[in-house]
């Protein structure tokens, strides 16, 4: 893991970048579940490239430092 961020609800968000996704864990499980990536690595809009870093704006959109492929992907989470 390299970046870990918690949002305004405790929703835990942690890139897990040798994976090339983004895990979100509540408090109440045991596993985490894929918002972002997961899907190998890649330059798709539904795929990650070495994530470095997120982060959350004001209207809780989660921006995810995607090294390899030179970018900062939005993400609009529901």
């Amino acid at each position: 893991p390299r970046g870990i961020v918690v949002d305004r609800q405790g929703f835990i968000y942690v890139v897990d970048q040798t994976n090339h996704r983004i895990i979100r864990w509540s408090q109440a499980t045991e596993e985490g579940t894929v918002i972002a990536g997961g899907n190998g690595r890649g330059s798709s809009a539904h795929q990650l490239n070495s994530p470095l870093d997120l982060c959350f704006d004001t209207g809780q959109n989660l921006y995810v430092l995607d090294t390899c492929n030179h970018r900062v992907q939005k993400f609009a989470i529901l």
